[in-house]
């Protein structure tokens, strides 16, 4: 088995095309499907369904999907790790991170002190819910991510070392919040209005969910969206109310200062209602680079300190 054949069964896999993965990796489409016949002949199994129309993976070819991708994954580190021993002269280093993460946690400061020491690393920084980053890291398509996830919550087979905890805040618009004061239970915060909430399969929309089935509430959400300081702007907009990192609400005071929309924070009565900052990796699977980012990011700590009473924005 050759890593060319498993790198035409991935492109045909994700195509679903063999001439459209035969034009992804530069070769013709008779050699392709002929390396692809090949391949089915080795392993002793069918791996696609054809017709005229389509192509489809069989029971067979889903199995071996995923570790086709870990394979390949693998080679690629390999290479990198080798680069790596010449001198960390060059490489590449893929990373996730979650839209919170940079109000818990200083990631820029990280990512720059990590470019000036490594000039010749390429960074590919992504961002997506925690579910999706984990299991890219599972996959070996991140070297790692930092996920709105305690380490007890990541799932078996990888490390998770934790960087921050963030408390949740309830925010409520100005017009919205008279009369109310510090610390506030969730049935309080939703008496002001609608709840604003993040899309699911992210790690707050897990943790805001959390808190809620520990009130005993069932609250549907009229606004979901996909970015957190989305919903800090909705709110202030007087749209509902919402719950977030603390950090993250009071990075937004300037913002909503400057666009005359103040929003005003209260601390919630839930203590467990947190946002963990927890960085996963595979460390068996590490390249240098990746060893070296992750010695750079910070210990872990409490993002701030709880407030003793309602702050204004």
């Amino acid at each position: 088995m050759e890593l060319r054949h498993l790198r035409y069964f991935v492109a045909v896999a994700d195509y679903r095309n063999f001439t459209r993965a035969a034009e992804h990796n530069f070769v013709a489409q008779p050699a392709l499907s002929q390396q692809i016949g090949r391949l089915e002949r080795e392993l002793g199994v069918t791996l696609f369904a054809r017709d005229r129309h389509a192509v489809e993976l069989t029971p067979a070819g889903q199995l071996l999907l995923p570790h086709a991708r870990r394979i390949l994954a693998d080679a690629e580190h390999a290479q990198a790790a080798v680069r790596a021993y010449l001198g960390l002269e060059a490489g590449q280093l893929h990373m996730g991170l979650i839209q919170t993460s940079a109000a818990a946690v200083d990631m820029l400061a990280a990512i720059g002190r990590f470019h000036e020491r490594y000039p010749g690393i390429e960074v590919h920084v992504s961002s997506q819910p925690s579910a999706e980053m984990t299991q890219a890291v599972t996959a070996g398509t991140l070297d790692l991510a930092v996920v709105a996830l305690a380490p007890e919550d990541v799932p078996a087979g990888l490390e998770a070392r934790l960087l921050a905890i963030d408390p949740l805040v309830g925010v409520v618009s100005e017009g919205a919040a008279g009369g109310l004061t510090g610390p506030v239970s969730l049935a309080e915060l939703l008496a002001r209005g609608p709840l604003i909430n993040l899309t699911p399969g992210t790690g707050l929309r897990g943790q805001v969910d959390a808190a809620l089935r520990r009130a005993g509430i069932e609250a549907g959400s009229r606004f979901e969206l996909a970015q957190a300081a989305e919903m800090l702007r909705f709110t202030a907009a007087g749209l509902g109310v919402t719950i977030v990192p603390r950090s993250l609400a009071q990075g937004a005071a300037s913002e909503a200062v400057t666009s005359r929309l103040p929003c005003r924070v209260f601390e919630l009565a839930d203590r467990e209602a947190v946002h963990p900052v927890s960085v996963v990796c595979q460390p068996a699977r590490l390249s240098a680079a990746a060893r070296e980012f992750l010695g750079m990011l910070p210990a872990s700590a409490t993002a701030g300190q709880q407030p003793d009473k309602d702050e204004h924005n």
